[in-house]
């Protein structure tokens, strides 16, 4: 028979996770056959306290026995209770639908991490005494037993960043860590393996405090040395026993401003044993070491941090430009990202160098400070000069920038320049190649500019004083994120900040972690409701919709109470960010809001949304509010549609791309109005020479609804037209990132960005349209898919490729000799429904895994032939002309 051992075994999201906070963890497998309509009947989990045990099916932790279901994923642990520090062993194997089993897969584990507050021994330390914004440098002597250790875990929790070293060595590769939350709130821990860095006898622990998003940095640690006799060694940090610190070479810290540091204050060896005679020596105030200081509980939860880390993805030689007038070396990284530049250079005792970052230059050929606002983003590095070569990079900011500037001070000389481009480090999950070379480089612009703004939050923003999480905005860019990249651990995190913005009123802030904006958030907001939906259809998880459930119910109540007559009227945003002709002028503000879209239009639109997305919900729960929600979604519908639609014109409020897209898109147009509408969509368009006249809500919305009624052609226009506004005209200009307002290279205002995913919400038009990958919105976990591809008249061939949960989907099409070939790849375990364009010709072949085909079930509607199928390669060949 076929192999379907399971692989890619993954506990919450991740493969092999350590510090599991969550005491009922979710399990997810693949199976990896192209058997034509392959799926899983059945499956059984098994699990044990080691390898062995696990290998001699001794399963002391968990045997579900063979449970009848096809999910593969979002499978919650019901075995024994789970223990701080426990390591669980799993395996998987299943039954596929000739009721065939499949051998075990290879073992998997999970480890917890400090499951309950008093396994915490310890208490905050920093240090009180001064040294704002200094890299402070903190260390820990101790001696290990002589006694053989089975394992050692370090468990670090910081409020700021650190950098974690044991023994002259760094711990780990993560970067900025931990990601940002409201400390108040969550308090994100790592935990890290380090058997090895422990050595028989004395040992250090170093910590390197960054002061990140909390100020004065503290940190809370713990180090848990078992021994092969059962006996646990716990090193933790507390006043008075060794904890000590020290002014560090880092002399300032800032996410916004960037990094100073002095190498001629560096401690050589300072986080090692050896350095223990000279530390005695300058334990004493003021340039010495000193003890640290016991520091107030944040307050939140500590929470094992699960998400994938900030790391360096991509590392690239900068080319020299030319030297400006002052001296300055200015180079090009030759596209815009986030990161830092890694140095290399000799020289003097005290020479500098400074390093100063923007996205664009001025008309001056200098760089362009402007639109960062009050952010410095500059780096500096005093020399040390008794080294032949001293490198440096910073451990505690990051910018967004292109260009960059060098300036020397003193007798230095530069061998070598690294832009080091980092972000949050998410596995890819989509690619779109086709035979247009515009819309290519425009699917990997608006990728890159998705990753550059992934940042352990989703920022809106990677170079001015703000980079936040901005709620508005992921209501219409998380779908967007979920094609790009594997978002499940990532967005459960941040699902999680979202909710901790939630007051008693039930209002959610305008950003998570809020930071920066409103309380309560603009009323448009969706993303408390859309983004727990989508982690449902996406990635499985009905945990977290069972667990965000009331407080979406107590957000909708919010939202209702303050509604008059079901409309909603206050608004901060509203159509943010049209082209600059379509807003209300502003002299010395951002000018970015719309005149041409009533911001109740809005509110309220999504007001009905966010009404139906919970009913979905409440559907899938079974809960029994899916009468009460059914009804008021008709109530608001019907109250949205006396307010702003005129039956006579087909159009609703002004008329505006924005108003007619968005009550098409989320749900309000009555069926028998839709044809006008579309068709005064079109229009306007064309009106516009095929520019978009929308903002953050209406783009992404004006390309769905042309696509969803078949409006292939206009679509590809906008979205190839290299005149302003519009995208194409972005890279024509040399945009290596989607700028976050259309006219950026023309009206340099306070809000201008130039790596912004905002408008790039529309990047879903490569997937879901062109390569037709959608999803069944009530269905779970990706496991029933629509092929549906936008087939433009002008585009001749198109790839897409997608990872899901339960595999790899691959759909390309292509225009050749007078044929039109549809080439479809299904992965087990999932069904399909494939629609085949009429418009393309007339079938002639079917094929799936190489021989005749002939579908089960064939559907038909007026523009195309629907197919119902299972796993496997299809492949359509017709007649087109």
């Amino acid at each position: 028979m076929s192999d379907y051992t399971p692989v890619n075994l993954r506990c919450e999201y991740e493969t092999n996770p350590l510090g599991v906070q969550n005491i009922t963890p979710l399990f997810s497998w693949q199976v990896i056959s192209s058997e034509m309509g392959g799926y899983q009947s059945a499956y059984q989990i098994v699990a044990a306290s080691s390898e062995e045990n696990l290998s001699q099916e001794v399963y002391d932790i968990w045997n579900t026995g063979k449970i009848i279901s096809r999910l593969c994923y979002g499978i919650s642990y019901a075995g024994a209770p789970l223990k701080s520090a426990q390591r669980v062993y799993w395996a998987v194997r299943i039954w596929n639908q000739k009721n065939e089993v499949s051998v075990f897969s290879a073992s998997a584990w999970f480890e917890m991490g400090l499951l309950a507050e008093d396994d915490w021994k310890g208490n905050w330390l920093s240090f009180l005494g001064g040294l704002i914004g200094n890299g402070l440098l903190m260390r820990y002597s101790f001696a290990s037993q002589k006694k053989k250790i089975n394992k050692v875990r370090m468990y670090i929790c910081c409020v700021g960043y650190y950098e974690l070293r044991i023994n002259g060595h760094k711990v780990g590769d993560k970067l900025l860590d931990p990601a940002a939350t409201d400390y108040s709130k969550t308090l994100l821990y790592s935990s890290y393996d380090v058997t090895e860095n422990i050595r028989n006898g004395q040992n250090v622990i170093g910590i390197i405090l960054g002061s990140g998003w909390a100020g004065q940095p503290k940190v809370l640690a713990q180090l848990n040395i078992e021994y092969e006799d059962g006996s646990v060694q716990e090193e933790v940090t507390d006043w008075g026993i060794g904890w000590c610190v020290a002014k560090g070479p880092i002399l300032y810290n800032s996410i916004y401003d960037g990094e100073d540091y002095d190498a001629r204050l560096e401690k050589d060896g300072w986080d090692t044993p050896e350095y223990e005679t000279v530390f005695l020596k300058e334990h004493q105030r003021p340039g010495g070491w000193i003890l640290a200081t016991v520091a107030e509980h944040p307050g939140g939860k500590l929470t094992g941090e699960l998400l994938p880390p900030i790391k360096i993805v991509k590392c690239l030689v900068p080319k020299y430009v030319k030297t400006l007038e002052d001296g300055r070396l200015l180079y090009d990284a030759g596209m815009n990202l986030t990161g830092w530049v890694k140095l290399e250079v000799s020289g003097e005792r005290g020479a500098k160098v400074e390093m100063s970052f923007a996205e664009e230059l001025n008309e001056q050929g200098d760089l362009d400070k402007v639109p960062l606002r009050l952010a410095r983003c500059k780096d500096s590095y005093i020399l040390r000069g008794d080294k032949r070569t001293e490198e440096y990079a910073p451990r505690f900011t990051y910018h967004g920038f292109r260009y960059f500037t060098v300036e020397q001070q003193g007798n230095a000389e530069i061998h070598h320049l690294t832009v080091e481009h980092i972000r949050s480090d998410l596995s890819e999950n989509a690619i779109f190649q086709c035979d247009n070379e515009l819309l290519n480089r425009m699917a990997k612009v608006m990728k890159h500019t998705d990753a550059c703004n992934l940042m352990g939050i989703p920022t809106d923003s990677s170079q001015r004083d703000e980079r936040h999480g901005w709620t508005t905005d992921t209501t219409s860019r998380a779908e967007g994120c979920t094609y790009h990249f594997d978002m499940g651990s990532f967005f459960e995190k941040w699902a999680r900040d979202v909710y901790d913005t939630q007051d008693k009123k039930g209002y959610f802030a305008d950003t998570a972690p809020f930071r920066w904006g409103r309380r309560p958030c603009d009323p448009q907001v969706n993303t408390p409701i859309s983004l727990i939906l989508l982690m449902y259809q996406m990635y499985g998880n009905k945990r977290i919709v069972e667990e965000s459930y009331e407080g979406m119910i107590r957000y909708l109540k919010a939202l209702l109470k303050e509604a008059d007559q079901y409309l909603i009227s206050r608004t901060g945003f509203g159509e943010w960010a049209c082209p600059k002709g379509e807003c209300y002028p502003e002299e010395y503000g951002a000018g970015a809001v719309s005149k041409n879209v009533t911001a109740t239009l809005v509110s309220t639109a999504y007001l009905y949304y966010s009404i139906s997305q919970i009913k979905q919900m409440a559907v899938i729960l079974g809960n029994g509010d899916a009468a009460f929600l059914d009804a008021l979604q008709k109530t608001v519908f019907e109250k949205y549609n006396s307010c702003f639609y005129n039956e006579n014109t087909g159009q609703y409020d002004k008329g505006s791309q924005s108003a007619n897209a968005l009550s098409l898109d989320l749900g309000l147009v009555p069926e028998e109005e839709c044809k006008k509408v579309v068709a005064n969509i079109v229009n306007n368009v064309k009106e516009h020479q095929y520019h978009m006249t929308t903002g953050n809500m209406g783009t992404k919305s004006l390309i769905e609804v042309l696509c969803r009624n078949e409006k292939d052609d206009e679509a590809y226009r906008i979205m190839t037209s290299t005149t302003s506004p519009g995208f194409g005209y972005m890279l024509a200009k040399g945009a290596t990132t989607i700028w976050e307002r259309w006219e950026a290279d023309r009206d340099n205002n306070i809000m201008n960005s130039r790596n912004h995913p905002m408008l790039a919400a529309a990047c879903v038009w490569f997937y879901k349209y062109l390569g037709g990958i959608q999803i069944e919105t009530d269905k779970q976990g990706l496991q029933k898919l629509k092929i549906v591809p936008s087939v433009p008249e002008e585009l001749n061939r198109v790839e897409a490729e997608m990872n899901i949960l339960n595999g790899h989907v691959k759909v390309s099409w292509k225009k050749e000799q007078g044929k039109f070939v549809l080439n479809v790849t299904i992965p087990f375990n999932t069904s399909a429904k494939i629609h085949f364009p009429k418009k393309c010709g007339k079938i002639k072949a079917m094929v799936c895994n190489g021989v005749n085909y002939k579908p089960d079930k064939e559907e038909e509607t007026a523009s195309c032939f629907i197919y119902e199928t299972g796993s496997g390669n299809y492949i359509f060949t017709a007649d087109n002309e």
